[in-house]
């Protein structure tokens, strides 16, 4: 079976690298082009592509600016595909693109499907406090994300496990799901299961933008903020401290006893008691934060030397 993969991000190089090291048949790779980034604006692969010239991979890569348009598409038809895999690439695929492959086009979500259809699926589901998480593996269709579930798999979400902690687990479930997809499709053995439309919920890309905390918050809320904002971007405040303005990252909290205080409020900031704010109906504790200019560090460690501390 001949597959075209499409993939941009982490989580798409997770996935491209399973099925390599399982040597399926990759006849060509589609992915992001270049961009720039950092300050300097210098221009950086995307991570699957870094991730197969590090490899020494000697297929093709595209990087269609449009992967629809027709020039491109008949790039894609000479190489005569049985399939194409899609994880995380980040282009709608139109119809004269999806008709290519002889089986069809199957795509990586992880959402329980039709539940955070859209860019976001895993952290919009962390920010929301959702109990249970999964991934879907489905028949790609013009509209984003709505078509026929082939495989699904649902996951526990723990109280305190982050977005970035999910996502790793969710991706390992994926690899798994998608290659048992794959035999099916193979051995003509698919079952396909229409979504409810009804109810479709669908996310938006999250940025730093997003990021910025507000205290108006309750704990159960802020601590969901939290989580689903560890690692990226990370959940984000304005501090005062010894007379400088700086960027505060959050990436751990945890509820608190503490009462009092008006929401932003630092009720405490020591050695003995930690580092506690006032939010809607209480307070949280935070366990893990970095500062503009520094690493990541414990709360314990960031108070030592500094004897207060602001909110902006």
């Amino acid at each position: 079976m001949k597959i075209i993969f499409f993939g941009t991000d982490l989580f798409a190089k997770e996935i491209l690298s399973f099925l390599l090291e399982r040597e399926l048949s990759i006849v060509a790779v589609v992915t992001q082009p270049d961009k720039p980034k950092g300050r300097d604006q210098n221009l950086s692969s995307p991570p699957v592509k870094e991730f197969l010239q590090e490899k020494g991979w000697d297929g093709p890569i595209f990087q269609p600016e449009r992967a629809s348009r027709p020039e491109f598409v008949e790039v894609l038809q000479r190489l005569e595909p049985d399939l194409f895999v899609v994880v995380s690439y980040g282009q709608l695929l139109k119809q004269n693109l999806l008709d290519v492959p002889r089986l069809g086009a199957i795509n990586v979500h992880p959402s329980l499907l039709p539940k955070y259809r859209g860019p976001s699926p895993v952290q919009s589901a962390v920010l929301a406090g959702e109990k249970e998480v999964g991934t879907t593996i489905m028949e790609m269709v013009l509209a984003m994300d709505a078509g026929d579930i082939l495989r699904v798999q649902k996951l526990s979400l723990g109280e305190e496990t982050t977005f970035g902690e999910i996502e790793k687990e969710l991706c390992n479930l994926s690899k798994k799901l998608l290659l048992e997809t794959i035999g099916d499709l193979k051995s003509g053995t698919v079952k396909k299961e229409p979504q409810k439309e009804s109810e479709a919920l669908y996310t938006k890309k999250i940025t730093s933008l997003d990021s910025v905390i507000d205290w108006q918050r309750s704990k159960e809320e802020l601590c969901n903020f939290v989580r689903g904002m560890n690692p990226r971007p990370g959940a984000r405040c304005f501090v005062e401290v010894q007379g400088k303005k700086l960027l505060l990252k959050i990436f751990r909290i945890k509820k608190s006893e503490e009462k009092g205080g008006r929401p932003g409020e630092v009720l405490f900031f020591d050695a003995k008691r930690g580092f506690h704010v006032a939010c809607r109906d209480g307070a949280i504790a935070i366990e893990e934060l970095q500062i503009e200019g520094k690493k990541k560090m414990t709360t314990l460690d960031f108070i030592k030397g500094i004897n207060s501390i602001t909110i902006l």
